[in-house]
């Protein structure tokens, strides 16, 4: 596959404006063949996604184009289309691309369907940041400084805030920085986690109960939302919260009052609530399994942080961070041709995100040996699982009995499934659980033979 340019035509889609201000053309696809032949596509997004799965701004019902097929982005250089290792490629003007930047009219082949891109003739201004971090979170890129923007114009508000993102982007930690920029930064800050606890208690840790409400509730006591009373409730993985939950939470969202569990008497609670996710919330609501009204009421301030494979030009400030972080300023000092490395590492996709960055420093600074090259670390573990993915997992010969090779394979596959199981969920066993249908009991048993 080729990566493409056309910069210098792609950047006539960029209109000249204030260092605060992004101005761009507005633009359409056109589709002039496939089953949506004839209709049009405005996009209005920062990510513009088109796939054959539900999650998707255009979704292309072909068996030919991938669940998530490619993406549209904006930046200082104009729209840029990026393939998100399709299975069938994705083309611009009949050439496969990695990603390219598209000029005016240019044309997308994607499984049957051709589009055509159209730059109209009005303009739409983006806002940005003329800042590079806010509090503790760094990124000098476009992306980020958009998201600064909009923390820097909400956090002093009571605005509910909803942040999604792939996991290990940041959000718990954006959402700590916005109450530290609140006018409710001396009072607490309250996390729950919505996919950590179990159903049975959730609503007790959120609204609390009163003695004997149910078994082993052998005292009154306070939930999250009178803890944090006065101050912020952040509530990580929103999308977890079961249907039954959800009408309580939107009665503290219009009334500001709880229940505790097993109790008539209605409290009054002023808090700001500030919630993440990492699913298609609007896929959730679409699919009844949550409720639009409160979703509406969550997301009064929507903002979506970047994977980090959208915001590669921060990568050398990151690393800056956590190494300073861990050992001191000095300590860069000890890394191998720091722009060379940082070049490569710019290079990775980053599955897990921030997070995973994070996770490589520590792990090549923790082993004793001086200098440090960062990027020979990127070949461990889960820093090449995606390399892993696209290579057959298993080779399969006959030279030994059928039972000996199966056996291996099994434990093999047993062993991936779970590792990789635990990296999307961040080592969070009640989640893995959930989300591969094992018993949490039988999986716990599964962790222990493997030692994960």
């Amino acid at each position: 596959m080729m990566e493409q340019g056309g910069t210098n035509k792609a950047k006539t889609m960029i209109v000249q404006a204030p260092e605060s201000m992004l101005r761009v053309r507005k633009t359409k696809l056109l589709v002039i063949s496939g089953p949506l032949q004839g209709q049009e596509f405005l996009i209005t997004k920062d990510v513009f996604s088109m796939g054959s799965g539900m999650h998707n701004d255009l979704r292309l019902e072909d068996a030919s184009i991938s669940k998530r097929h490619c993406e549209i982005t904006v930046d200082e250089e104009g729209y840029r289309i990026q393939d998100l290792d399709s299975t069938n490629g994705t083309y611009v003007q009949g050439i496969r691309v990695t990603q390219a930047y598209l000029n005016p009219g240019a044309e997308l082949t994607l499984g049957k369907t051709r589009l055509i891109f159209c730059p109209m003739q009005e303009s739409q201004d983006i806002p940005v940041s003329t800042q590079e971090a806010f509090g503790g979170v760094l990124g000098k890129s476009l992306a980020m400084r958009r998201v600064f923007h909009l923390v820097e114009t909400y956090s002093g508000s009571d605005a509910s805030v909803m942040l999604t993102g792939e996991t290990g982007t940041g959000k718990e930690i954006l959402a700590e920085e916005i109450h530290r920029h609140s006018p409710r930064r001396h009072k607490p800050f309250i996390v729950i986690d919505c996919a950590a606890l179990a159903k049975d208690l959730i609503e007790s840790e959120l609204f609390g109960h009163t003695r004997g409400a149910f078994t082993g509730a052998s005292g009154e006591r306070s939930g999250a939302f009178e803890h944090a009373d006065g101050g912020t409730v952040f509530l990580d993985e929103i999308g977890d919260l079961s249907l039954d939950l959800q009408p309580k939470l939107l009665r503290v969202l219009e009334k500001r009052e709880i229940r505790r569990v097993g109790s008539n008497d209605v409290r009054r609670v002023n808090v700001r609530i500030i919630c993440a996710t990492n699913r298609k919330m609007d896929v959730e609501v679409n699919e009844g399994r949550f409720r639009e009204d409160l979703f509406y009421r969550l997301s009064v301030v929507p903002i979506e942080l970047p994977p980090l494979r959208r915001r590669r030009e921060d990568i050398p400030m990151l690393v800056r961070k956590f190494i300073t972080q861990l050992h001191g300023p000095q300590a860069v000092k000890d890394l191998v041709d720091f722009d060379a490395t940082m070049e490569v590492l710019k290079r990775h996709e980053w599955p897990g995100n921030v997070r995973e960055l994070r996770n490589l420093v520590d792990l090549a600074f923790y082993n004793a040996k001086r200098p440090v090259d960062l990027s020979s670390f990127l070949s461990m573990g889960q820093f090449n699982r995606r390399a892993a993915e696209k290579e057959s997992p298993f080779a399969v010969t006959a030279d030994r009995p059928f039972k000996d090779v199966k056996n291996e394979i099994v434990t093999e596959f047993e062993k991936r499934y779970l590792q990789d199981l635990l990296a999307r969920n961040d080592g969070n066993v009640p989640k893995s659980a959930k989300d591969s249908g094992i018993e949490r009991a039988a999986l716990q048993r599964l962790l222990k033979k493997y030692d994960l």
